[in-house]
């Protein structure tokens, strides 16, 4: 394999580690129920070679199989199964020498949650395909997502998990974020991108509220969306998620700072 791998570079998915990270949880999850341990431990090594240009690694079938401990014959049909679940694209390489077939370029992809939920609509019957045919040309303008929420507040603001309509939605997420996001997004995008802003505070600090520090997140968003109109963004969730992220530890660093000088003034 060509020691000098600054090619990848062109064949970068991700910003970031952060992204990439980010992307390849969210394949986890979402295909929870059809992939196994092995194929999540092979997922995982190639994420591993996919640090230094981000989402793209040049893996022999034989490297892959002798660090997860596996046959090659594993490797080849795990590669497979998340290639046709969109998770992973092989790209063929072609020896300059010798002309013959090389090690592929493996490519993690984004996560795409609409492309998501497409598959998981798709009819398991011809009725049921004819019926979604008719349905589709009456509500082809209708948002991706538009069922009514249940119980939309909970703990921390999350929502319930259930898909919901801009106007059940309206309910649930807080006056300022609501208004700066729901411009760009239908429903479904909106609940997406609303469940990105929660992970992403909550998985730095979650004593950290939207109705106290929601302009903050907002100008953040702002600022990733004129890099997306400008082409800047390879993955508008992974960006929105790290660049949160960011903000999170920034807002957490100044009420730490902010408890230390009070009970400093207390002593």
């Amino acid at each position: 394999m060509n020691s000098n791998l600054n090619y990848l570079s062109n064949y970068q998915t991700f910003n970031n580690t952060q992204e990439l990270n980010y992307h390849v949880k969210q394949h986890e999850q979402a295909h929870a129920d059809k992939l196994n341990a092995t194929d999540r431990n092979i997922l995982r090594f190639i994420a591993r070679y996919s640090v230094k240009y981000s989402g793209a690694s040049h893996l022999k079938v034989g490297t892959i199989a002798e660090g997860v401990s596996k046959s090659v014959r594993t490797i080849a049909r795990v590669l497979k199964r998340l290639e046709s679940l969109g998770i992973i694209r092989r790209i063929g390489m072609i020896r300059p020498k010798s002309g013959g077939r090389g090690a592929s370029i493996i490519q993690i992809l984004p996560f795409d949650s609409e492309q998501m939920a497409e598959r998981m609509s798709e009819p398991a019957a011809d009725e049921e395909a004819t019926e979604t045919t008719d349905k589709r040309r009456h509500f082809e303008n209708e948002p991706l997502c538009n069922r009514n929420i249940s119980n939309t507040r909970t703990r921390d603001g999350e929502l319930d998990g259930k898909a919901a309509s801009k106007r059940g939605l309206s309910t649930a997420i807080p006056e300022t974020i609501y208004e700066a996001l729901t411009p760009y997004f239908d429903a479904r995008g909106l609940y997406d991108t609303y469940g990105i802003l929660l992970r992403a505070k909550a998985s730095i600090d979650r004593r950290i509220t939207l109705e106290d520090y929601g302009s903050e997140y907002v100008d953040v968003f702002y600022n990733v969306i004129r890099k997306y109109k400008l082409g800047q963004v390879r993955s508008l969730p992974g960006l929105l998620y790290s660049a949160w992220q960011k903000l999170t530890g920034e807002i957490s660093r100044r009420i730490g700072r902010k408890d230390s000088v009070y009970f400093d003034w207390l002593a």
